[in-house]
C-alpha cells in the first residue's frame, strides 16, 4: 500500500477525490482474476506512470465485468447500454462521478490522448452484446482494432515511445496477447455463446461451435488449435520489436509481458493444444524461471531511474465532480 500511495504522489495526484479514484481502479486489478498480473506487472515501471497503467486498466475490468453480468441476466443489457452512452459523454466532457471513468479521464488529459479510443472501445463491448461469431479472421480484426489495438496503443503513450511510431509492433504485439486469451478461454467463451475464432477456421478443421463447449478432444480441434497458436506465435515475432521503441524505463514491463503470455502457447503446445479440458495455467515453477530471466534487466533499468519523480509535464486535476 505505501509503494501504491507514493507513485500516486510522484504522478502528481494530490486531490483526495481523484487519489480514491485511482486507488478503486487499482483494487478492481487486485480483486479480479488476471488483474493482479497487470497489477504486479505495474510495479516494473516508474512510480509516476503506475497509476496511469491502473486506470487504463481498471476501466477496461469495470466495463468487462459490467458486460459479462448484462449477458448473463439478459435484463441487464439495456442498463448496460445506459451507462456506455452516460460514460461515452462523459468522457467528452472531461467530468465524471464514476471512479473509474474519472481516473479515466485525469490519464487521458495527462498524456494528451483524446477521448476517441475510449469511446470506440465502448462501441465495440455494446456491439458484443449482439455479435456472437465472426465469419473470417479479418472480422475478427475489425473486432480486435478498437477492442483491443487502440487500447493498446493507449497504454504504448503511457510509456513514451523513442523511436518514433509503433504501428505495426504495437498492433502485431496487442493482437498476439489478445489471441492467445481467445485460445485459452475458447471452452468458457463458446459456454457463454460466443466463438472468437473465425469460423472459416473451424469449418477448414471440420470443428463445430458445439465441439468447443468442452466435449472430448479431437484430430480436428487439435489441428484447429494448432492453426490458431502457430497465428499467434507469427505476431508475437512481428511485434518482438515494441519493447525497443519504448522509454527504456518501461521497457521491462513490455517484454516480461509478452514473455509471460507467449509461455502460455508453450504450455498449450506441452499439453499436445488440449484447451478443453482445463484452461492452460502457468505453474509457479515456471513464473520463478521467467523471474530470473528477467530479474536482472529489471533492476539495472532501475538503478538507471531518475529520481526527480516529474512523470509528464502538464498536470491535471479537473476530473472530480462538483
Amino acid at each position: 500500500m505505501y509503494l501504491d500511495q507514493r507513485a500516486l504522489t510522484r504522478a502528481g495526484i494530490h486531490d483526495p477525490l481523484l487519489r480514491e479514484s485511482y486507488e478503486y481502479c487499482r483494487r478492481l486489478l487486485v480483486a479480479v482474476g488476471d488483474g493482479k498480473d497487470i497489477w504486479r506487472g505495474s510495479l516494473l515501471l516508474p512510480p509516476e506512470r503506475r497509476p496511469h497503467m491502473w486506470a487504463m486498466y481498471g476501466f477496461a475490468r469495470h466495463v468487462d465485468e459490467m458486460s459479462e453480468l448484462a449477458i448473463e441476466t439478459g435484463a441487464g443489457r439495456t442498463q448496460f447500454a445506459d451507462w456506455c452512452t452516460t460514460t461515452k459523454a462523459d468522457l467528452e466532457s472531461g467530468h465524471s462521478c464514476e471512479p473509474s471513468v474519472r481516473a479515466l479521464i485525469h490519464t487521458l488529459r495527462t498524456w494528451d490522448i483524446g477521448p476517441e479510443p475510449a469511446q470506440g472501445y465502448l462501441d465495440v463491448y455494446l456491439m458484443d452484446q449482439r455479435v456472437t461469431e465472426y465469419p473470417t479472421f479479418d472480422d475478427l480484426l475489425n473486432y480486435l482494432r478498437p477492442m483491443i489495438v487502440e487500447p493498446f496503443r493507449m497504454v504504448v503513450t503511457i510509456m513514451r515511445p523513442t523511436s518514433g511510431p509503433t504501428g505495426p509492433e504495437g498492433e502485431a504485439a496487442a493482437l498476439a496477447l489478445y489471441l492467445t486469451n481467445l485460445i485459452r478461454d475458447v471452452a468458457e467463451d463458446q459456454r457463454l455463446g460466443r466463438t472468437y475464432l473465425p469460423l472459416e477456421d473451424l469449418d477448414r478443421f471440420g470443428v463445430t461451435r458445439e465441439d468447443l463447449a468442452g466435449g472430448p478432444m479431437t484430430p480436428g480441434i487439435r489441428d484447429l488449435v494448432k492453426f490458431e497458436v502457430n497465428r499467434a506465435q507469427a505476431l508475437y515475432e512481428r511485434g518482438a520489436g515494441l519493447p525497443d521503441l519504448l522509454h527504456p524505463q518501461c521497457r521491462g514491463l513490455v517484454r516480461a509481458s509478452l514473455m509471460f503470455y507467449r509461455s502460455y502457447l508453450t504450455e498449450i503446445e506441452r499439453r499436445d493444444y488440449d484447451v478443453l479440458s482445463a484452461k492452460p495455467r502457468i505453474g509457479p515453477a515456471h513464473q520463478a524461471r521467467m523471474a530470473l530471466r528477467l530479474g536482472v534487466p529489471l533492476v539495472m533499468s532501475r538503478a538507471r531511474r531518475s529520481g526527480t519523480g516529474a512523470g509528464p509535464a502538464r498536470r491535471w486535476e479537473g476530473a472530480a465532480c462538483s
